[in-house]
C-alpha cells in the first residue's frame, strides 16, 4: 500500500507542478491512439503465468502543456496456459505425480483483464515539439481500475479417491494403477482492483500529427489470487507485472 500511495502522489505532483507557460502552441491538442503490448507477471504472480503478447488497447489524449499530456486508457489483456495445467501434483492413492493438462485436455487456467487508467505523461524536453522527426522521452504515472477474472476450468482434483476416479471413468496406467479423473468445479478469482502504474517511454513524430509511442510500465494491483496448496502455490497479493508496449497516436487541433 505504501508503494501505491507514493505512485498516486506522484501523479498529483505531475499534474500540479508542470508549467504551462512555454510552447503554448501545443496546448489544447487532442489525440487518439492504439497499442499492443507484451505482459510479464512478476514475483508470485509470475509463478502462475508466463508472459503474453495478448494485450491491446487504445487511449484518448489531451495536451495540457508542452510538458504534460493527460491520457485516458482502456486495455484488454489475457494470460493463458497457467501453471495449474502443467505443474504436477502428487496423488495420494498411488503416490504418483500427475499434471492436469496431461490427463484432461480440457483443463485451462486463464486470466483476463478489462482496465481503465488515467495517466499523466510528463515529457523531459522543455522544447518539446510535434515537428516531423522530433522526439521526446517521458515519465508516465497513472492510476485506475483493472477488472480481472482468473478462472480454473476442468482442473483434475488431487483430493479424489480411487473409487471416485473409477466412477468418473478414469483408466489405469501401464502399471495397473488408477488414473485420477474427477475435475474440480470451476473456480474464479474476480475483482475490480485499484491499480497504480509508473514507467518511461519515448514519443517520436513521423509527421506533425502522427507519433510512434514506445513505453515500459510497472503495474501494482491491490487484489489477490487464492492459494492452491496441492500445487504448492501460495496466495498472491498484490499482483505485480510489467509491460512493454508499442503503438501510434494521431493528434489533431482543438
Amino acid at each position: 500500500m505504501r508503494s501505491f500511495k507514493i505512485l498516486c502522489l506522484a501523479l498529483l505532483v505531475c499534474a500540479a507542478g508542470v508549467t504551462t507557460s512555454d510552447a503554448q502552441d501545443l496546448q489544447g491538442r487532442w489525440g487518439v491512439g492504439g497499442f499492443v503490448a507484451y505482459n510479464i507477471p512478476m514475483y508470485a504472480f509470475g509463478e502462475r503465468w508466463d508472459g503474453s503478447t495478448d494485450k491491446w488497447g487504445f487511449n484518448l489524449n489531451y495536451v495540457s502543456s508542452s510538458r504534460l499530456t493527460m491520457e485516458i486508457e482502456y486495455h484488454n489483456a489475457k494470460l493463458d496456459n497457467g501453471i495449474l495445467e502443467t505443474q504436477p501434483f502428487t496423488w495420494g492413492p498411488t503416490g504418483k505425480d500427475y499434471a492436469s493438462g496431461a490427463i484432461n485436455t480440457d483443463s485451462s487456467y486463464d486470466m483476463k483483464f478489462n482496465s481503465l487508467l488515467l495517466s499523466g505523461v510528463v515529457h523531459f524536453r522543455k522544447d518539446r515539439s510535434m515537428d516531423e522527426g522530433s522526439y521526446s522521452p517521458y515519465l508516465v504515472v497513472g492510476a485506475g481500475f483493472y477488472d480481472h477474472l482468473a478462472a480454473a476450468d476442468n482442473i483434475v482434483w488431487p483430493g479424489q479417491t480411487e473409487a471416485d476416479a473409477a466412477a468418473a471413468g478414469g483408466g489405469v496406467d501401464a502399471d495397473g494403477d488408477r488414473i485420477p479423473a474427477v475435475v474440480m468445479a470451476r473456480q474464479e478469482d474476480t475483482r475490480t482492483a485499484l491499480t497504480a502504474t509508473v514507467g518511461f517511454g519515448l514519443e517520436a513524430f513521423l509527421t506533425p500529427t502522427i507519433a510512434l509511442d514506445i513505453r515500459g510500465r510497472y503495474h501494482f494491483m491491490v487484489t489477490e489470487l487464492r492459494p492452491y496448496d496441492q500445487w504448492l502455490l501460495n496466495k498472491v497479493f498484490p499482483l505485480q507485472m510489467i509491460d512493454i508496449a508499442a503503438g501510434f497516436k494521431l493528434y489533431f487541433w482543438d
